[in-house]
């Protein structure tokens, strides 16, 4: 005979429910999120000549599918990506902090 102590967490039969219109709502916000995250990778690392497709793909997927991981892909791709794009200007070092 089991103690109803040793299972707290234990339901009395009855189904979790949970509504439908919350459940479709959660997973257009998560798709949103996963979307306009690979949207801005894409456009960043289409400026800096990255592999964009890859990167999006990758983030927004995982994203959508575990979250997680999705957020560990993002810290990656703010790790890998190289620190200047081919179209920021030069900066002259004779001009360099004038006014």
């Amino acid at each position: 005979m089991i103690s109803s102590a040793l299972v707290p967490l234990q339901t009395s039969g009855e189904e979790f429910a949970v509504d439908p219109i919350v459940m479709i709502g959660g997973m257009l916000i998560g798709i949103l999120i996963a979307v306009g995250i690979a949207y801005w990778v894409y456009k960043d690392a289409s400026k800096r000549e990255n592999n964009e497709v890859l990167w999006a793909i990758g983030t927004g997927g995982l994203l959508f599918l575990f979250f997680p991981a999705g957020i560990v892909a993002v810290v990656a791709y703010f790790i890998i990506r190289s620190d200047e794009t081919p179209t920021e200007p030069v900066q002259d070092e004779s001009t360099a902090g004038d006014w």
